[in-house]
């Protein structure tokens, strides 16, 4: 039996961005008025959402790939391994390129995340932005949103259309265009080994790199420096695709 566009839509679309919204608005409403916490952190707030959001969405998940008889191959070893010369460098590449764009304000999830390692644990807010948050980015933008609109049209607007969808979702400028860039790769990666584990690692990858690595590197302003590192990043990038691309 033939399932309707519609019913494609909600069950894709509007369900699962329905579900992550009134998770996250019942736990900031029970932590500002039933727990009383003056200093909330917005960074623990989403990581707690998200908890939560993982635990609704993952089993709808599965149900909505089964009903839909959505293709997943198997987990490889080598693909993963792919992912971290490919993280590294696109993060490192995107970081230092935004860089250069000039900031009208402070960047709210960096003073946040911030915040939250000083007021709380440092392993806390690693956990958080490198681990809940990526996967719940990408069950709902590789893996919802990309199965849904791949079934209405195919892979090339599917990989355009995420992509656009998890920039705006970076309300920051920067962000968002650190996001697009990103998420073309991101998308690239569930189109081309059909499956959703690989978009994880890579950006479960993407934000470790981000929040170890990247500062020290932005925080060197020699010109120089940062061109050999952007260099050697888009020599392991081209390098990396080259090597997935070749992959059956």
């Amino acid at each position: 039996m033939k399932i309707s566009k519609i019913k494609i839509i909600v069950d894709g679309i509007l369900i699962p961005f329905a579900i992550y919204f009134s998770i996250s608005l019942i736990v900031s409403f029970f932590i500002r008025y039933v727990l009383s916490f003056e200093n909330e952190n917005a960074v623990l707030n989403q990581g707690i959402s998200n908890i939560f959001t993982f635990i609704a969405l993952f089993p709808l998940y599965i149900i909505y790939r089964k009903k839909n008889h959505i293709e997943t191959s198997k987990l490889s070893f080598r693909v993963c391994l792919y992912m971290i010369p490919l993280a590294f460098s696109l993060c490192v590449i995107g970081n230092v390129l935004v860089d250069y764009i000039p900031r009208a304000t402070e960047n709210v999830v960096t003073t946040e995340v911030y915040r939250l390692a000083e007021e709380y644990n440092v392993f806390l807010s690693l956990f958080i932005i490198s681990i809940i948050v990526p996967i719940i980015e990408e069950l709902i933008f590789r893996g919802f949103f990309y199965d849904t609109v791949k079934l209405l049209t195919n892979d090339v607007v599917a990989i355009i259309f995420t992509s656009l969808a998890f920039a705006i979702a970076h309300v920051d400028f920067r962000q968002m265009l650190y996001a697009l860039f990103a998420g073309v790769f991101l998308a690239y990666v569930r189109y081309k080994f059909k499956n959703l584990i690989y978009p994880i690692f890579m950006h479960l990858l993407m934000n470790f790199v981000t929040l170890i690595f990247v500062p020290s590197i932005l925080s060197n302003h020699d010109i120089k420096s940062r061109i050999y590192a952007v260099f050697i990043c888009f020599a392991m990038l081209f390098f990396t695709m080259y090597r997935i691309s070749l992959n059956k």
